[in-house]
């Protein structure tokens, strides 16, 4: 295998995953970045800060900011008070965000579509793995993965039919059960 037909045929597929965005969009008069931050804040239980947002989206503050901005005009999202922090804010999702998420399918939907069962299972096994690396080198935002919960208790076995166990959830989980983007995540406590 060459890793150039690997990269090119990623790029081709990521390529191919942005148009269906564009064309999903623009239907509904958003933007790429405007979808996925809907997604985002779909997935979170009491909404995201702003930095939080873009950090997750891969874009500066500026961007996030703008989208945010025209989500609250289109009545898709709200700022809230954060009450965690009194000059802080949160974005949220409106009733009428929650509604259009359900017309706004992402565009890898249809190519993930075409994977067998089993293909699945190995594409999302070598995906979480490599946002864990990528997360562990500090080029990709922190993500909700289960392996960075508090919740989470890894196998002692490196076997991939092994079990990990979520405390949240009271429940086993194999490989292909870990969550890339859990809306119940909480970040392990740094011990200091």
């Amino acid at each position: 295998m060459s890793r150039d037909q690997l990269i090119y045929g990623l790029s081709r597929l990521a390529a191919l995953a942005r148009q269906e965005d564009w064309k999903v969009g623009e239907a509904a008069g958003l933007t790429p970045t405007q979808g996925d931050a809907l997604r985002l804040l779909a997935d979170g239980r009491d909404g995201l800060r702003l930095k939080a947002l873009a950090a997750q989206l891969s874009v500066r503050p500026s961007t996030a900011s703008d989208a945010v901005s025209a989500l609250v005009s289109k009545g898709l999202a709200e700022r809230q008070p954060d009450p965690d922090e009194r000059r802080a804010i949160r974005i949220v999702l409106s009733p009428s965000g929650r509604a259009m998420l359900g017309r706004l399918p992402d565009g890898f939907t249809e190519i993930v579509s075409l994977l067998s069962d089993r293909s699945a299972e190995d594409l999302h096994g070598i995906v979480l793995r490599t946002i864990r690396e990528l997360q562990r080198m500090g080029r990709i935002a922190p993500q909700r993965l289960c392996m960075t919960c508090r919740y989470f208790v890894a196998s002692d076995s490196l076997d991939r039919s092994s079990e990990h166990h979520c405390r949240l959830m009271n429940a086993p989980l194999r490989e292909p059960d870990l969550r890339i983007n859990c809306p119940e995540h909480e970040e392990v406590a740094s011990s200091s």
